[in-house]
């Protein structure tokens, strides 16, 4: 019996620290943003270092094999950010008010809108990453 209860205990801590995968990227001195990959294909999103096993009370939530772009206006403190979702997965937004989205059919209108001459507008964080493969571009311009 006392086995049987160290194997499920085991099996319950690998589960735990499996679902626990997350990193934190540092945008500049007053902003960051924590990707968190979860079991079951979800990722959790959230813009600012999130260290706990529950789910803040603000994040975006996508599959693992998504790409997104976030864009941070510093110079609008009351915007929170536009997303970009490069792919055709589903984006879920939990808590965040005045949010722009852009599915990846609307690509050139995002472009249009957030990048100047195809370079970055200044007063903006670009946090782009491939979820998947863990791969990030960023962009301050401080």
């Amino acid at each position: 019996m006392r086995t049987i209860i160290k194997i499920i205990g085991f099996i319950a801590l690998l589960l735990l620290v499996f679902d626990q995968s997350r990193s934190i990227y540092r945008l500049d001195d007053s902003h960051y943003i924590t990707v968190w990959k979860r079991l079951g294909n979800k990722c959790i999103i959230t813009l600012d270092k999130h260290y706990s096993i529950f789910k803040p009370s603000k994040y975006i939530e996508t599959t693992n094999d998504n790409l997104v772009t976030i864009v941070i206006d510093k110079q609008h403190a009351n915007s929170d950010f536009v997303l970009y979702s490069g792919q055709d997965k589903a984006v879920n937004i939990v808590g965040y008010q005045s949010i722009v989205i852009y599915k990846n059919d609307k690509y050139e209108e995002f472009k249009k809108q957030y990048y100047e001459n195809n370079s970055y507008k200044i007063h903006h964080l670009y946090f782009s990453i491939d979820i998947k493969e863990k791969l990030i571009s960023k962009f301050s311009d401080d």
